[in-house]
């Protein structure tokens, strides 16, 4: 008897008539193909004629896309080979087999459409129940742009390699120079080897030149007070060097989500090559409002968004913010930090540690409307204090705190975030927006951009979220519980176009 069941790679077999029979039911591309042919699509088809050879449909192609993006295929060359060698690929084709170029025209040509594509799939995931804006959690996450980081120069580096340039091909010509009146042979003193070298430095020279002009014009930024960070990078001069917590530094871009707390939906999504997380909180609101319509009842965000800004630009949208404060001064250790001394409203002093109270000793700014105004707090006990040494750097002996307008803001929301009402709701955040990076890098396999510049960044990211959100409406049934509601929704695309 034998111990192994024979097999042949020539065995043969008996191929269905239609490769839908090898898709099963319920399947992510199934969903795919049902929600792309839901979506309005006229922005696109407008813009095909009917001349020459027939187009392929925008809809097939977006499918293509969607589904590479939702199972890790993120380049056309990818998915043109899946079409050879995938079926659930090969099945959404539906016979047509595109070449790579094609594929990747579509993208690159619609990319500004995508956010629009986005904005549908989660006003089907809203009617569908599946989005409540209860409570939207907010986080960024540095990515690798398609460039390396060795390819930055800083602003020094591109001042001492443009005289080093010029020192160079100034010489080069002076030897050329004398070639000629010497009456020599060029070709001997001066051959092509030598032309091509200034060429090439020449147009270095310029490159360099344009890339200097670029970063002094670039609108300046917190961060870019380290020198490493004040560099442009010559493959994408749009992304930036930031420092990460896995990855170390990088050359990339800080995309932000926001992310419903019900089923786990992105429901707002904004691109940033800012390394700071905080200048972007008010952004992610709005682009909450453009996709859904509305703004969420709650929104949690870490201490990177903590900012006196952020909390008002809450406030001014009526949502109930959770931003955890800033922890400068206690993770350093520094018991003397400002965040330790505590402010009494009745008496208008500070208290520190040590128990003495510092009085308002000056004004600052009082005139200056573009300026905030600051209040100066000083005692003469920190002169007999035994922990002056620990507390106060100025000459004078003395600790000066200072008070501005947005401490009263910043104080508020430190005081409501540490309430057990605040730490309760605080505590749902990485549960709510941390999963959503983790399935966008492990799930699918999405770890650096493809495209470059932040404008085609942006539209990739959102190809991305959708194609995340596409994978949600999966997980939760989609096929099963909206087979009526497609249907509506075919019924009353009908009753429009009659």
């Amino acid at each position: 008897m034998a111990k192994f069941k024979s097999y042949s790679t020539e065995q043969g077999e008996l191929i269905p008539t239609y490769l839908s029979e090898w898709v099963p039911e319920g399947h992510l591309a199934r969903l795919i193909s049902d929600i792309v042919d839901q979506l309005d699509l006229s922005a696109m088809t407008e813009g095909y004629s009917h001349r020459g050879e027939e187009a392929y449909h925008p809809a097939m192609l977006l499918k293509l896309w969607f589904y590479g993006y939702a199972t890790g295929v993120f380049t056309s060359r990818k998915i043109r080979t899946a079409l050879d060698e995938n079926i659930p690929f090969r099945w959404l084709c539906g016979g047509n087999l595109p070449d790579f170029r094609t594929i990747s025209d579509f993208r690159k040509n619609n990319l500004d459409r995508f956010a629009d594509l986005f904005k549908q799939i989660v006003q089907i995931a809203m009617e569908l129940g599946y989005i409540s804006l209860g409570h939207v959690s907010i986080d960024g996450s540095k990515l690798k742009a398609n460039a390396s980081k060795h390819k930055a120069m800083s602003r020094e580096r591109m001042k001492q390699e443009i005289v080093r340039l010029e020192t160079e091909i100034g010489e080069a010509l002076e030897k050329a120079k004398q070639a000629d009146e010497q009456e020599e042979s060029q070709l001997s003193l001066f051959p092509e080897s030598a032309n091509v070298e200034v060429r090439y430095r020449q147009v270095r020279l310029a490159k360099i030149q344009a890339a200097l002009q670029a970063l002094e014009e670039r609108k300046p930024e917190a961060e870019s007070k380290t020198p490493e960070k004040d560099q442009i990078n010559f493959t994408d001069d749009e992304s930036r060097i930031m420092d990460t917590k896995t990855q170390g530094v990088i050359q990339g871009y800080n995309p932000q989500i926001a992310v419903d707390a019900k089923h786990h939906f992105i429901v707002g999504c904004v691109m940033s090559n800012s390394t700071s997380d905080q200048q972007q909180f008010q952004s992610v609101l709005e682009s909450i409002q453009d996709h859904t319509g509305k703004m969420p009842e709650k929104a949690s965000a870490d201490n990177g968004y903590f900012s006196a800004d952020n909390i008002r630009s809450a406030e001014n949208a009526h949502v109930d913010a959770y931003i955890a404060p800033s922890r400068e001064g206690k993770a350093k250790g520094n018991a003397y930090d400002k965040s330790n001394f505590t402010y009494v409203a009745e008496s208008d002093t500070y208290i520190c540690p040590a128990g003495h109270a510092l009085t308002l000793k000056q004004t600052v700014n009082a005139n200056n409307p573009e300026k905030e105004t600051a209040w100066l707090y000083e005692t003469e006990a920190c002169l007999t204090c035994p922990f002056q040494k620990d507390c106060v750097k100025s000459k004078t002996g003395k600790r000066t705190v200072q008070r501005t307008e947005s401490d009263p803001t910043r104080e508020a929301m430190r005081t409501k975030v540490q309430s057990d009402e605040g730490k309760a709701i605080y505590r749902q955040r990485k549960a709510i927006v941390e999963p959503a990076w983790g399935e966008m890098k492990e799930v699918q396999g999405f770890r650096q951009f493809h495209l470059r510049g932040e404008d085609k960044v942006a539209g990739e990211f959102m190809l991305l979220s959708l194609s995340y959100n596409l994978r949600k409406l999966h997980s939760v049934k989609y096929p099963k519980e909206a087979t009526v509601y497609k249907r509506e929704r075919s019924a009353q695309k009908r009753k429009m176009a009659a």
